[in-house]
């Protein structure tokens, strides 16, 4: 007798933290909607995924999952490839990603959980150490930032990423401000949120090229693949992206043009720990980087660490320091409702890692959970 899947339960969850905003976004949220996958033998898998803006858009994404249960339910919860393309061929119709994405993320987790073993166990162990590069949900004075880089590079952050595109003056003097003035081997990343048009993308790159940018993320649309291709032949700067591609096969049409540098798959968005796990291995073929995008809440952080632990072409990931009035900018404090979020607290000297307990490894306070959760 094989497990099979017996129910699908969603939780719209209100944001821990206070809401923040960023100019080229809007205001930013990190409330979520929380999966559990129920099964005939008792395990219980839990997945993630989330609208950034409005409530009301993570209500409409707990209906998207709603409409793929009906292809779950009685099913082995193990086939998780099987699960993935059948699911597919409903969401690339629909657009519900994110519904995939945490059905997804829902499924390994309870794989993990049957063999007793930490999701990175599955996907191949894990490769090398990993560290945590440094965002901050708001944008942020100059005399500040580098208050702020001071702070982190004690705790043992690589780098700090800012937002861009504010305008090619006004974005290089910020830049002339701050990287001059980093503490050692501290690096700076920038994100214009493909804000820029392709000829003033290229004059900032150029133009900043002498303080040696870790990457420029997401300068121009992100469907203009040629267009970064040629940016890479223009400047030096590495370029990176994109949260907001999906799934997984966008990165063949990008590795073979050759546009990016750095690749960045967000597990809540993608298709979730299969189709990140495929930008991975994609990546390492062509020997470029993996860099997930890992903004957000516990469970699809989690997730995230589990990927990128796992990939040979992965050493850095994002961590959001959502209260810059903490000791220590290293403490994960997006979740409440996750008992054990103290796991995916960066630690001193900068490494971070996935939690190494069975599945995706995240505890749930049912308290808490009943505290945050929206009743819609």
């Amino acid at each position: 007798m094989t497990m099979e899947i017996t129910a699908i339960d969603t939780h719209v969850l209100r944001s821990g933290v206070g809401s923040t905003s960023i100019p080229s976004i809007g205001s930013v949220e990190v409330g979520s909607v929380l999966v559990e996958i129920h099964t005939d033998e008792g395990i219980t898998g839990i997945g993630e995924s989330f609208h950034r803006q409005r409530v009301e858009d993570n209500i409409a994404l707990t209906h998207a999952i709603e409409s793929l249960e009906q292809y779950l339910v009685g099913e082995d919860p193990l086939a998780i490839n099987e699960h993935w393309s059948n699911l597919y061929v409903h969401v690339k119709r629909s657009g519900a990603y994110k519904a995939l994405s945490a059905i997804d993320e829902a499924l390994w987790d309870i794989s993990g959980k049957h063999a007793g073993v930490p999701l990175y166990q599955l996907l191949g162990g894990a490769h090398g150490d990993l560290h945590a590069y440094a965002t901050f949900p708001i944008q942020k004075e100059s005399e500040a930032l580098l208050e702020d880089a001071h702070w982190l590079a004690e705790k043992g952050f690589d780098c700090l990423k800012i937002t861009a595109g504010l305008g090619v003056d006004q974005d290089r003097e910020r830049i002339e401000a701050i990287a001059p003035e980093l503490p050692t081997g501290f690096g700076l990343a920038i994100d214009a949120n493909t804000s820029y048009d392709f000829t003033d993308a290229v004059r900032l790159a150029s133009s900043t090229e002498e303080h040696e940018l870790v990457w420029f993320e997401e300068p121009i649309a992100h469907t203009d693949i040629d267009g970064y291709a040629e940016f890479r032949r223009r400047t030096s700067v590495p370029v990176a992206g994109f949260q907001t591609h999906t799934p997984h096969y966008s990165a063949v049409d990008l590795l073979r043009a050759g546009s990016l540098d750095i690749y960045q798959p967000s597990l809540d968005h993608c298709g979730g720990v299969t189709s990140a796990h495929r930008v991975a291995v994609l990546a390492e073929a062509f020997n470029k980087q993996i860099v997930p995008h890992a903004f957000g809440p516990a469970v699809n952080y989690a997730a995230s660490l589990h990927v990128a632990a796992a990939s040979s072409a992965c050493s850095l990931i994002e961590f959001c320091v959502l209260d810059d009035e903490l000791e220590d900018p290293g403490e994960f404090v997006a979740s409440p409702y996750a008992a054990n979020q103290d796991e995916l607290s960066v630690a001193d000297g900068g490494r971070i890692s996935p939690p190494d307990r069975p599945g995706i490894g995240i505890e749930l306070d049912r308290d808490a959970l009943a505290e945050y959760r929206v009743e819609y």
